[in-house]
C-alpha cells in the first residue's frame, strides 16, 4: 500500500510541475540571475581585498628591508669606528 501512495504522490508532483512549468522556469531563471549577481559582487570585493592585502604586505616588506639596511649600516659604522680606535 505504501509504494502505491508514494507513486501517486510522485505522479501528482510531476503533474503539478508540468502545469506550472512556466512559473518554475521563471523562478529558476530569477534565482540563477541573483546567484550570478552575488557571485560577481563577491568576486569584485575579493579582488579589491586582495589588492589591499598585497599593498599592505609590500609596505611591510619594504619597512623590514629598510630597517635591516639601517642596522647593517649602523653595524658597519661601528666596525669602522672600532678599527679607527685601535
Amino acid at each position: 500500500m505504501l509504494p502505491f501512495i508514494a507513486g501517486v504522490a510522485a505522479g501528482a508532483a510531476v503533474v503539478v510541475a508540468i502545469n506550472n512549468k512556466k512559473k518554475i522556469k521563471k523562478a529558476v531563471s530569477e534565482g540563477a540571475k541573483k546567484v550570478q549577481d552575488y557571485a560577481e559582487k563577491g568576486y569584485e570585493k575579493s579582488k579589491e581585498f586582495a589588492g589591499e592585502v598585497k599593498a599592505t604586505v609590500s609596505e611591510k616588506v619594504e619597512c623590514i628591508k629598510s630597517k635591516g639596511k639601517e642596522k647593517e649600516n649602523s653595524k658597519n659604522e661601528n666596525d669602522v669606528k672600532d678599527k679607527d680606535a685601535k
